[in-house]
């Protein structure tokens, strides 16, 4: 891993030059919980401007590399990292809690992320799944092996969801074999699908039909107790 960040950062300044404000590791490689051959090695690439030129020739001399190592590279500028965070405060508060990095200047992460969009980001996210489960449940054509194959492909609630239920809560830095467990304290709703369905994708099994059902209870439960949260002062902003 080492190896493969030293040598991706010398490619970048190489490339980028004066313009690379700053390259910084984040994702499960920055957690700890990477998982060779299956995770992938996220790279935040901040730019000063942007060149298309020079991002056209970043794929051109690095693809390969990146397709080996299972480099998942988001190149932006700083203006647009400073200037989206009202739009992406789950994503970036992620970001924020576990990096590392790599090269330039750390303060272009020293972004203020308010708690009230961050509730709208994550009530858009989990109704957006209930359309989801629903979407599974009609286009199986009830074939409950179809289910389980729309199941397994689903991405649904991701841990970068998880965790942004409980920072808006002002909770951070829980372990990741701990976040339905606090889920479940901190929002009085079981969260045992979940477990459930990560069961199912390592090869248990499990009804299809009765794990979307229980599934699209607790989404439509965790949805209702953000909707709650509508006007709730918080006066604070979140570092994430």
């Amino acid at each position: 891993m080492q190896t493969i960040l030293e040598n991706l950062t010398e490619s970048l300044k190489k490339l980028f030059g004066s313009d690379l404000r700053a390259l910084f590791l984040y994702g499960s490689a920055a957690r700890g919980t990477f998982c060779k051959a299956v995770s992938d090695i996220n790279i935040l690439v901040v730019l000063e401007k942007s060149s298309p030129r020079k991002i056209f020739e970043m794929g051109s001399t690095i693809k390969s590399f990146l397709e080996k190592h299972r480099v998942n590279p988001l190149v932006m500028t700083q203006e647009e990292l400073a200037s989206s965070a009202d739009v992406f405060p789950l994503e970036y508060g992620d970001i924020q809690e576990a990096n590392k990095l790599l090269y330039g200047d750390a303060s272009v992460l020293e972004m203020k992320l308010c708690p009230d969009m961050l509730r709208y980001q994550l009530e858009e996210k989990l109704r957006g799944a209930v359309n989801d489960m629903r979407y599974m449940l009609l286009s199986s054509g009830g074939n409950e092996k179809v289910l389980g194959k729309l199941l397994l492909g689903w991405s649904g609630l991701c841990k970068t969801l998880f965790r942004g239920l409980l920072r808006v809560k002002e909770i951070n830095d829980v372990p990741v074999d701990g976040l339905l467990q606090r889920i479940t304290a901190e929002y009085d709703v079981c969260m045992d699908s979940f477990a459930a369905l990560e069961r199912f994708r390592q090869g248990e099994k499990v009804p299809a039909l009765e794990l979307a059902d229980t599934l699209l209870e607790t989404i439509k439960t965790l949805v209702r107790s953000v909707d709650a949260m509508k006007g709730q002062a918080n006066g604070k902003g979140a570092s994430g």
